[in-house]
This record gives C-alpha cells, sequence and structure tokens, in this order.
C-alpha cells in the first residue's frame, strides 16, 4: 500500500532532472540528504554518497525517467549527469561490491543501463542493473560524504535500506502546496483539523479549522503552507510566501500564541523543523524544545495555536503533512 503522503498521478513517460536521495533512516537522523553524486566530470569519476546540500547540484542532477502512465514500464534507460556523462558500473563486473563510476554516455553500453523498480511505499525505488539481478547499493550503509556506491544482489523482499532512493527535485529543501493536519484520528484513522493562517494581516493568529470547512470559519484564510522538507529546518510559509509562521515576540513561555508575520530573513521567530521522518511528527521551534500545540486539547474550530514544551505522545502536538502534488512530476 502506498503512502497517503503523496499521490502520483498518471501523466506521461519524460525525461526530467532528479536528485537520487537514499531513504535510509540514519540520513534523516543526522539531519542530512543522502544524494548519489558524481565526486568529478570525468570518466572515472567515483560515484559517491554526498550531502545534497553541500556540494554543486550539477554533481547530483541526474537526467531519467521516473514517472510513466499507468499502461506503460518504466525500460531500461542511463542515468546522465554532466550533460554527456552516465551512471556506469565499473568494467562492467557483475559481481556483489563492484563500485560505481561515470563515464561518457554511449547507448549501446550495457555497464550503463539502469530500471527503476517501484517500492512499497511511494517514492521508494530500487535501480536494477538491468540484465542482472544486481542494485544500486549504499556501501555498508555509511552515511559519510564520501563513500563510494557499489552494486549488490537485489533484495527481492524490497527491505534492505541501503537500497531505495527516492526522486526529488533539484534542490529538494522545501515542499509546495502542504497542508498540515493535526489532532486526534477519526474512526478512519485520518487527522481531524487543519493549521491554518485566518487572513494575511501581520500579528494574525494561527488557527484550527475543519478541513473542508476553510470558507466557513474564515473567508479571506489560507490552510495550504510552503515547509521545509525534512530533515531540513526554515521557515513555514503561506499566502505566496510572503507571511511566515512566527513566534510572537520571540516569547518562548509555554501557552505564547503564535501568529503570522512577514518573512523577515533570518529571523529566530521564522524557523521550524519537522521532529520525526514519520508520517506524522512534532513541529519544532528551532533551537528550543517548544512545539506547535492545540491548546488544552481544544479543537473548536478557529482556536488560536500557542507553542509548549515538546512531547512526541501528545496526539496535541502531532501533524500530518500532506502533499496536493507529487515533486516528481515539478
Amino acid at each position: 500500500m502506498r503512502s497517503t503522503l503523496l499521490v502520483l498521478s498518471s501523466i506521461a513517460v519524460v525525461t526530467s532532472a532528479y536528485q537520487l536521495q537514499s531513504n535510509l533512516g540514519k540520513f534523516y537522523a543526522a539531519g542530512k540528504q543522502g544524494c548519489i553524486c558524481a565526486s568529478d566530470n570525468a570518466d572515472g569519476a567515483p560515484v559517491v554518497a554526498h550531502d545534497c546540500n553541500t556540494e554543486d547540484v550539477s554533481k547530483h542532477s541526474w537526467e531519467l525517467t521516473l514517472t510513466a502512465s499507468e499502461n506503460e514500464e518504466r525500460g531500461p534507460q542511463q542515468l546522465k549527469v554532466f550533460g554527456n556523462k552516465c551512471l556506469d558500473v565499473k568494467d562492467g563486473v557483475n559481481q556483489d561490491g563492484t563500485k560505481l563510476q561515470i563515464w561518457t554516455c554511449s547507448d549501446k553500453n550495457p555497464n550503463q543501463q539502469w530500471i527503476p523498480v517501484d517500492g512499497v511505499l511511494f517514492n521508494d525505488f530500487t535501480f536494477q542493473w538491468a540484465g542482472t539481478n544486481k542494485c544500486i547499493d549504499l556501501t555498508d550503509g555509511n552515511i559519510n560524504d564520501g563513500n563510494q556506491i557499489q552494486i549488490w544482489t537485489c533484495d527481492i523482499n524490497q527491505e534492505n535500506e541501503n537500497q531505495k532512493f527516492g526522486g526529488h527535485k533539484v534542490p529538494n529543501t522545501e515542499s509546495y502546496d502542504s497542508i498540515l493536519l493535526g489532532g486526534p484520528r477519526d474512526i478512519k484513522g485520518n487527522p481531524s483539523i487543519c493549521l491554518v493562517a485566518p487572513n494575511n494581516t501581520d500579528g494574525a493568529p494561527v488557527s484550527i479549522v475543519a478541513c473542508d470547512k476553510l470558507a466557513e470559519t474564515f473567508p479571506n484564510g489560507n490552510q495550504t503552507w510552503v515547509v521545509p522538507v525534512r530533515p531540513m529546518s526554515g521557515t513555514i510559509k503561506t499566502f505566496g510566501g510572503t507571511k511566515c509562521l512566527d513566534v510572537r515576540d520571540g516569547n518562548d513561555a509555554n501557552g505564547n500564541p503564535l501568529q503570522i508575520w512577514t518573512c523577515v530573513e533570518g529571523s529566530t521567530n521564522q524557523q521550524w523543523m519537522f521532529d520525526s521522518a514519520a508520517d506524522t511528527c512534532t513541529i519544532s521551534w528551532l533551537g528550543k524544545s517548544k512545539c506547535i500545540s492545540i491548546p488544552n486539547g481544544n479543537m473548536t474550530a478557529g482556536n488560536s495555536l500557542q507553542i509548549s514544551d515538546c512531547d512526541s505522545t501528545n496526539v496535541y502536538q502531532q501533524w500530518f503533512l500532506h502533499q496536493d502534488r507529487t515533486d516528481l512530476d515539478e
């Protein structure tokens, strides 16, 4: 069953630039995005793991096809970088532990043919070397920058976390058209309310509302946000990126209300982090142990939100991030 976080629509096969980002949980725990990267623009340059956000994006901008219509499959294809270099199995050795490199692309080179295979969850691919039982593999699960990527026997049960990668826009730092759902789950297991900016005025209290009743409660409100991609931190923006989720007066006392305010670059009152790679997470004020909370568990539409001591077991601090569209077709 695919994750409900994202929904993949049926779209035509198209080659796009993606950063291929490891889904290994250790990267999230370290606050890093781990990308498959070319170490240099030269034949034979090792392909390595590297933090996507601390190097030139050209080194991890791969051209490939990850989306397909319902009636088409993704056949063998090259993974291109720098325009004319391809992901390549060194010397074509079909053996566990053979390292990967880049090499000038050649359509007839079998060492450069790869098949993206869907995983159980959305955007959870393995990449199989065409005609073999080998897959791209994060060597030893080592998340250090510079660890050279290898091939290894594909895990037919798709349980090997070292072989799971997602395709994301370059760079992958913000998620657009996001809805923040929270509160106790209903009988179907879905969160019951949405986080909303009631209007586009500095100082407006950030509130909750039934997700399908926004216009009735706040005719001028907005419940779509631009949020930092986990495990990154940053602003949570709305109204076209002009207003940010803000801690009133920078006061870290429990019960201090949240508001929207004109986004100010570098403002510490507007920096947030999603504290888990899981579907449900707390949202903490960066550098503090304070999280977005529904006061007293009051689920009344229009109730204003506040900060309080973070408690991951508190259902009134748990939020579910939903995107209306996937970043695979951006």
